[in-house]
């Protein structure tokens, strides 16, 4: 749900279920210690609002069939240049 895991500085990577459609406001933001996420949805989920606002992402991977549907997803585009394949 929405600020799940707001400011939790523990958190260094996170693996997003392939059922997973939507995630919510802030789930993410001020986790200054997130660097990694690993998206096993094709179908790129929709962000709420300041999803990883806050956050040291350095790279996003996602199934690579879906790489380009996610970096011109609307609000994934933002981190287009860190999505990247993965064969999960």
């Amino acid at each position: 749900g929405s600020y799940a895991f707001y400011d939790c500085d523990s958190l260094t990577s996170v693996t997003i279920g392939d059922s997973v459609t939507t995630i919510g406001y802030g789930t993410f933001a001020a986790g200054t210690s997130l660097t990694s996420v690993y998206c096993k949805a094709t179908t790129p989920p929709s962000l709420g609002y300041d999803v990883f606002s806050g956050t040291n992402i350095q790279a996003i991977y996602v199934p690579t069939g879906s790489v380009e549907a996610y970096k011109t997803a609307s609000d994934w585009n933002y981190y287009a240049k860190r999505i990247e394949g993965y064969d999960f």
